[in-house]
């Protein structure tokens, strides 16, 4: 049984478990977060219009589906919050 090191922060391993430098950044890692989002969106808005026509689908299934889709919502603008807030702390610093 051969022991895979663990990669450092950045890299993943690859099967062989040497360490290659990860592609993704912090747009890339928002940009994932925002489709998360929207798929989120979309799915609570699918399940709340087959609710509505009379589908076979659950009340407690909506109600979980809408509820992803809020807190999703939440941590995205918090997120989008604390970055414009380091940004704005960033460019008051005096040189």
């Amino acid at each position: 049984m051969t022991i895979v090191p663990i990669a450092g922060i950045g890299s993943v391993t690859s099967g062989g478990g040497a360490a290659t430098k990860a592609s993704s950044g912090f747009g890339d890692a928002i940009a994932r977060g925002i489709d998360n989002v929207s798929n989120l969106q979309n799915s609570a808005d699918n399940l709340l219009a087959n609710f509505a026509a009379g589908g076979n689908v659950q009340i407690h299934e909506v109600m979980a589906a809408t509820s992803k889709a809020t807190l999703g919502m939440q941590v995205m603008v918090e997120i989008r919050n604390k970055a414009l807030e380091a940004y704005q702390q960033i460019m008051n610093i005096q040189v």
